[in-house]
């Protein structure tokens, strides 16, 4: 292991390839943590520069350290190191001194610009347009293609969208220029003291190791610096690793290429935690492979356990996860057939503690009936709980427990399985609520479920009402609707002789029970609005084509009042009971 301090010159001075590996992750500086302190260094740096005698010693201003390992390369070919540590650094290094080489080209400072521009290409290959021409090649597919319009000059003519690479190239960009141009009279004296800095005064440390140390150990014990690694990114590391692949991006894209789309980085939330969708879905996998609860913050360490003990080959497990990763795609997309319905209703509950069984369901050989049929149950299993204000902690518990019996049974018997399962709990936090339950949360009480929720059933019953002969009422948003307002002392008042506190308060109660509740379009909402109920019966029945509402207007009463709410939410709760239903024999 050598190590040594060295400029930007001498770092990208010679004819050299820096390849960032395939273990590495994308891009992932941003521009409050890392593009606006470096740049504020370089220009404070730059000041110094300017402001000082020209014989006088300057201090340089450290940036940090890289490490490398040497590969071996062709006669005639550029000197090609593996960035096994330094990824981000180096690439935000190119990209500033791409951005001062534009913004010189811009005041006309073409020799500077010039000068500054061997430090991004290895000119003699640039007719050759290859991906080696550049000093520092990436990895990762997208961020490869976007180095290369930025580093090249393409960045504004590619018509590709601009990823973080592309937008750190602008934003250092548009701070040189502005500092340029800061004062007119000194721009050539900046020029001057900007490149010195660039190309004299930022030194790096470099640490080559020898060729035979493991670059993927060595980058994850060295990366707890700056962004730190993800679940996902020690887990790719190590399935890179344990296949030996350190620059061979064929290789690397058919063991991982799947998950490099950027739609797999994406964040989302789950509760209080947010992860991308990657570490996410592996956190299912890990779970679906061992039985276990795992914590967000152990997923790598529980997944190392597993391929200790499991006898696949590398290739075969990454080629598991992938097949996993696209079923969890289409779960996540509602995308798979017959259960977009349940994958729906479960992201409006915020459920996803059940994802590492669907996937089990998903990725096991079962016939398409069992899958259905084990869906039914889970999702009447959960829908009741929520009528009846159970909450969903310990729930990640009993499903993993549930996950643990599957897999050591006959996996062409999962529904019934599941169902006796299910239906065996008896701790208050985990039972499956029979129908009298259901009925006392539904009847004669307001129905305690947000907003979504509510909206959710009403659409769950107007599908249960229509037939295959019903006309389609096309794409139009649905919203949930009081048919009593909530601000019903001021347009309903009670009769007269009737309006005790105890009479206002069962009022109150009533206008938030189901049965007080329906569906229409936001246009005709509005129009509906806290219209007396003659007025809202002969509106809806000149507009409404929702099965709901002609339920609601056929058997509707004179009078809209408590009895008649308490009547409509006992037959909404019935079908209620149909739709999510708890008898073996329906589901």
């Amino acid at each position: 292991m050598k190590a040594r301090i060295q400029t930007l010159c001498g770092l990208f001075g010679s004819r050299i390839s820096y390849r960032i590996p395939v273990f590495q992750r994308p891009y992932a500086w941003t521009r409050e943590r890392q593009w606006e302190p470096l740049w504020g260094d370089v220009r404070d740096m730059a000041l110094r520069v300017k402001d000082v005698a020209q014989q006088t010693k300057i201090s340089p201003h450290f940036m940090g350290a890289i490490v490398l390992q040497l590969q071996s390369a062709n006669s005639g070919e550029a000197v090609k190191r593996i960035v096994v540590d330094g990824q981000q650094r180096l690439t935000t290094l190119q990209l500033l001194l791409r951005a001062a080489q534009t913004s010189l080209q811009a005041l006309d400072d073409t020799e500077r610009a010039n000068r500054i521009a061997k430090l991004t290409l290895n000119h003699e290959d640039q007719g050759s347009a290859t991906f080696d021409d550049t000093k520092v090649r990436q990895s990762n597919v997208n961020d490869l293609q976007s180095f290369q319009d930025v580093i090249r000059g393409m960045s504004g003519g590619s018509g590709r969208p601009l990823r973080s690479i592309g937008e750190a190239y602008q934003f250092f960009t548009g701070e040189i220029t502005e500092w340029l141009n800061e004062r007119p009279a000194d721009r050539s004296v900046r020029a001057d003291a900007l490149e010195a800095t660039l190309t004299e005064h930022l030194q790096i440390a470099t640490v080559d190791l020898d060729e035979g140390e493991p670059p993927h150990f060595i980058f994850s014990v060295l990366n707890a610096r700056a962004e730190p690694l993800k679940q996902s990114d020690h887990i790719k590391n190590t399935v890179m690793y344990r296949a030996n692949v350190i620059d061979d991006a064929k290789r690397a894209a058919e063991l991982w290429g799947i998950f490099e789309d950027d739609r797999w980085r994406t964040a989302t939330n789950e509760g209080r935690l947010s992860r991308i969708h990657l570490d996410r879905f592996l956190n299912y996998w890990v779970v679906m492979q061992i039985g276990q609860e795992v914590n967000a913050d152990n997923v790598f360490a529980e997944f190392n356990k597993f391929l200790a003990s499991d006898t696949r080959s590398i290739e075969e497990i990454a080629a598991a996860i992938r097949r996993a990763g696209l079923v969890y795609q289409d779960l996540e997309e509602a995308r798979t057939p017959g259960i977009g319905a349940f994958l729906r209703r479960m992201k409006t509950m915020e459920i996803g503690v059940v994802m590492p069984l669907l996937l089990w369901l998903y990725t096991t050989e079962i016939s398409e009936g069992v899958r259905r049929r084990s869906v039914r149950a889970l999702e009447s299993y959960l829908v009741r709980r929520m009528f009846c204000s159970f909450g969903t902690q310990g729930l990640n518990r009993l499903f993993v427990e549930l996950l643990a019996r599957l897999k050591g049974s006959d996996s062409e018997k999962a529904d019934g399985a599941i169902i006796e399962f299910l239906k065996g709990q008896t701790v208050e936090n985990r039972i499956w609520p029979r129908d009298p339950q259901l009925f006392d949360n539904l009847i004669g009480s307001p129905l305690r479920i947000t907003i979504g929720r509510q909206t959710m059933v009403l659409e769950a019953i107007e599908l249960r009402l229509r037939t295959d002969r019903t006309e389609d009422i096309g794409q139009a948003p649905l919203t949930r609707e009081h048919v009593m307002p909530e601000s019903w002392p001021r347009y309903w008042p009670l009769p007269e002789g009737q309006d005790s506190e105890e009479a206002a308060e069962a009022r109150n109660q009533a206008v938030r029970e189901i049965g007080n509740l329906t569906l229409v379009t936001g246009r005709l909402n509005s129009s509906l609005s806290n219209e007396a109920w003659e007025k809202k019966k002969e509106t809806l029945g000149k507009h409404t084509a929702l099965r709901l509402n002609w339920e609601l207007l056929q058997n509707a009463p004179e009078t809209w009042d408590e009895a008649a709410i308490h009547e409509r939410s006992r037959k909404l709760a019935e079908m209620v009971a149909e739709i999510w239903p708890f008898e073996e024999s329906k589901i």
